[in-house]
This record gives C-alpha cells, sequence and structure tokens, in this order.
C-alpha cells in the first residue's frame, strides 16, 4: 500500500512540474479593414499598441467622431490602453483634425487644422511640440457610416523621448 501511496505521489509531483504553462499572448496590430470593426493600433518606438483597459465608465477605450459639417468636415480619435493590470495609469492618443472632407493624405504637422496628443506615464506631447507626421482618410462612407484609415507621426519634446508612431490604422463604424 506504501508503494502504491508513493508511486502516485511521484507520479502527481512529475505531472505538476511538467505540465504546460499558458504562454502570454503578445498583442498583434488589428488587419487594416476598411469594413466599421471598431479596431486601432499602432507600433509606438517598435512596440504594439492597441486600446485596451477602460479609463473610466464614462469613456470606452477607443472613440472615433466624424462631423462633416463643422469646420469643413472634423476628425477625431481618442483610444486609451492601461500599462498594466496593477497599474493606474493610461497612456492615451488624441488625433484631431479640421477640414477632413474627402479620401485623401493630412498633414498632422499643421496646427492650423490638427493636433496629435500622446501620454505616457513619463511625459504628455501636445499640439505645441513638434508633430511631424500624415493622417490617410482611406474610406470616408457615410452611407454605411465607415471611416477607415493609416497615420504615422513623429514627437519630439525637449526632456523627453522622441515617440515614433508608425503603421498606425483605425476602422469605426460611426454609428
Amino acid at each position: 500500500m506504501k508503494t502504491l501511496n508513493l508511486t502516485l505521489l511521484l507520479i502527481f509531483t512529475l505531472l505538476l512540474f511538467t505540465s504546460c504553462k499558458k504562454d502570454k499572448v503578445e498583442p498583434s496590430l488589428p488587419a487594416a479593414t476598411m469594413e466599421g470593426k471598431n479596431t486601432f493600433g499602432a507600433m509606438v518606438n517598435g512596440e504594439v499598441w492597441v486600446p485596451k483597459g477602460r479609463p473610466s465608465t464614462f469613456q470606452t477605450n477607443l472613440g472615433v467622431v466624424y462631423d462633416p459639417n463643422y469646420s469643413g468636415g472634423s476628425f477625431d480619435i481618442r483610444a486609451y490602453s492601461k500599462i498594466s493590470d496593477d497599474h493606474v495609469f493610461y497612456e492615451y492618443f488624441y488625433i484631431y483634425m479640421t477640414q477632413v472632407d474627402h479620401v485623401g493624405v493630412y498633414d498632422l504637422g499643421n496646427p492650423d487644422i490638427g493636433t496629435v496628443t500622446f501620454s505616457s506615464e513619463n511625459c504628455e506631447y501636445q499640439r505645441e511640440d513638434n508633430v511631424q507626421g500624415t493622417l490617410e482618410i482611406a474610406k470616408l462612407d457615410m452611407q454605411n457610416g465607415v471611416i477607415a484609415g493609416k497615420f504615422e507621426f513623429t514627437l519630439a519634446k525637449p526632456g523627453c523621448d522622441t515617440i515614433r508612431v508608425t503603421e498606425g490604422r483605425f476602422d469605426k463604424k460611426l454609428f
């Protein structure tokens, strides 16, 4: 009987130490679609950045608003991402442009029609900081309520790391 118990204990111990561990799922960029799939993502300094977590009960992780009647067509993206489960700070993107009235490429560096804000734990980059980049509206379908496109930009601010955003994409149902 002792031999059986010892054998079972040995087998259980071996199974415990050789069992598979769940691999941590690394985030990936969403596909660059134009179907109103409510997606957003970008590479920020070479790391995948996607909305996750929830900054408050009154805001979602991703908000996209397009108003064709305000200031020649206004476009606003707000995306939030919680840094970690045990951390209360959220990084966020704001991209705002006016005079967006057609499919095409827009200059994010023109402070008269747009701005980019990016906030990290260490720095907040705003309109007055050096912004270079573009916003491409690839689909603007008011009949079906879909806006989709791409963006990339670089933000530089004295005393802060330079932020390089590449492969940015969004695909949002407007209503």
